[in-house]
């Protein structure tokens, strides 16, 4: 008996539909598995990277971003720092956004004033910026 998984066991495993996983091998995120009697059978590796691919894709990375941080494989992989470093900027300003939005809800929590243009309990929301 082989090693190797079928596709709908790569997919019980690691939650992927067999859709994506084919989608995935089709745009050369996946490496086109070995084949037994026609069938897609997979190495336990595809599982460490389709886990890889879901956290990048977590953190906003599109596929063709994942393609690249995947083909990168200069010395020092000076194309995956910049792209690292734009996406963690990008989350930074999402995290920023994030914590005004709570600040917001916060003080909408706290006032007991009949209307936020009536508000005079004291409870003012931060300054708006960037069209917060």
């Amino acid at each position: 008996m082989s090693d190797r998984m079928a596709i709908g066991e790569v997919t019980r495993r690691s939650g992927v539909a067999a859709t994506t996983l084919r989608f995935y091998e089709q745009i050369g995120l996946l490496s086109a598995p070995s084949r037994v009697g026609g069938q897609r059978r997979y190495g336990d590796a595809v599982l460490a990277r389709l886990e890889v691919i879901g956290l990048c894709k977590s953190a906003g990375f599109s596929l063709d971003e994942i393609q690249l941080l995947f083909a990168d494989d200069a010395p020092g992989r000076p194309a995956s720092r910049a792209l690292a470093q734009a996406k963690l900027a990008q989350i930074d300003a999402q995290l920023e956004a994030l914590s005004r939005a709570r600040a917001v809800i916060e003080w909408g929590m706290r006032c007991t004033c009949p209307s936020i243009d009536a508000c005079t309990c004291g409870i003012h929301p931060p300054p708006a910026t960037n069209g917060l």
